[in-house]
């Protein structure tokens, strides 16, 4: 379960997952900071590889939500067409890859609460 995620306060997080996995990533690992605390996350980005399937679920496990899969190569800039993957958004996502070997990136857009939060803006 190789995976890299590369968040940015205010703003989105970038995941990478690589291989024949099963991998979970919480809404928590999507955090910048203590002081960001994600309450929600949509799927605004896709590309893939893999000699197999890509399965993305809302939840802890493939019990969840199936909200994507996906074949071969794909490459969807979801926001060109101002649409996001948001099926329960406030749920964990938790992804398989059915094939050998393969790449994810995924971008999701956050929403968050701030501690302390921001005034006078």
């Amino acid at each position: 379960m190789a995976y890299e995620i590369i968040n940015n306060k205010r703003s989105k997080s970038v995941i990478r997952i690589t291989g024949n996995t099963n991998t979970t990533i919480t809404l928590s690992n999507l955090s910048a900071g203590s002081d960001e605390t994600i309450t929600s996350a949509a799927i605004t980005g896709i590309h893939t590889s893999t000699d197999g399937k890509w399965s993305v679920y809302r939840g802890d496990s493939a019990a969840g939500v199936l909200v994507l899969e996906l074949f071969g190569e794909n490459s969807l800039q979801l926001t060109q067409f101002d649409v996001a993957v948001s099926n329960t958004k406030t749920s964990n996502l938790f992804f398989t890859n059915s094939g050998t070997g393969g790449t994810l990136i995924l971008t999701v857009n956050k929403e968050a609460n701030y501690s302390p939060a921001l005034t006078g803006v």
